[in-house]
């Protein structure tokens, strides 16, 4: 149960250019995320991981993920709240008296 670790180096003179592309995304794709945990670690406590061996590493992602996903979810929470509070406060059926 490892973790095979890539590190990116020179590509092979046998790779072919979509093998070669394939690798340059996925590298791309991880170091895109790398800040994301990074900052989801440092804004929700979970800068120490305190679950030993394997699988505490693999909670301790998880644990990242589902942070994400819940402010994710609480950001459009909020848009759809204020819109319907705006929409309440702003409406257009209010009667006006001219005088």
């Amino acid at each position: 149960m490892g973790v095979e670790i890539i590190i990116p180096g020179k590509p092979k003179i046998s790779d072919f250019v979509y093998q070669k592309r394939k690798k340059r995304n996925k590298f791309r794709a991880r170091a895109a995320i790398e800040p994301i945990i990074g900052h989801l670690k440092k804004n929700f406590r979970m800068e120490q991981n305190y679950l030993s061996g394997e699988k505490g590493i693999q909670i301790n992602a998880y644990m990242a993920a589902t942070a994400w996903n819940l402010k994710k979810m609480m950001e459009k929470l909020k848009e759809i709240f204020l819109y319907f509070i705006f929409r309440w406060f702003f409406r257009q059926d209010k009667i006006y008296f001219s005088t």
